[in-house]
């Protein structure tokens, strides 16, 4: 089985993983992808934004000043930026645990007031039943 290799865009910056290099076709702009030139269980050592750095060393020669790689590494909040905040992402999964209790705490309360209902609508036909026998 091939290993995976690294490769990028020479013109947007995005890279990939691919085992065949019949397969590095940039996702974006559909021009054909670049080995990098690093193995891959390496390249996935090092931090994203040191791999921006990289590849963007690598294609220096023809960055421009709008290129995703450049924004990738100036504006990490960018949408071009394929990597979520982790700070962020930890700031939203305690607001979801929050909400996801105080749903919980909500539906304990309803199904006291069903149970409450069920008791309620149970006793009364009872009484009926009682009543309309005699």
């Amino acid at each position: 089985m091939r290993e995976l290799t690294v490769y990028y865009c020479r013109k947007c910056g995005r890279y990939g993983f691919y085992q065949l290099s019949k397969n590095a076709v940039c996702p974006s702009c559909q021009a054909p992808m670049t080995i990098f030139p690093m193995i891959y269980q390496r390249f996935m050592e090092l931090d994203h934004n040191l791999r921006d750095q990289l590849i963007a060393d690598q294609i220096a020669g023809n960055v421009t000043p709008r290129c995703s790689v450049v924004q990738r590494i100036t504006e990490p909040e960018s949408k071009s930026n394929s990597r979520a905040d982790l700070a962020g992402i930890k700031t939203k999964y305690e607001s979801l645990m929050m909400e996801n209790q105080e749903l919980r705490q909500k539906n304990a309360a309803l199904e006291q007031t069903v149970d409450w209902m069920h008791d309620m609508i149970w006793e009364l036909t009872q009484k009926l039943h009682e009543t309309s026998h005699f």
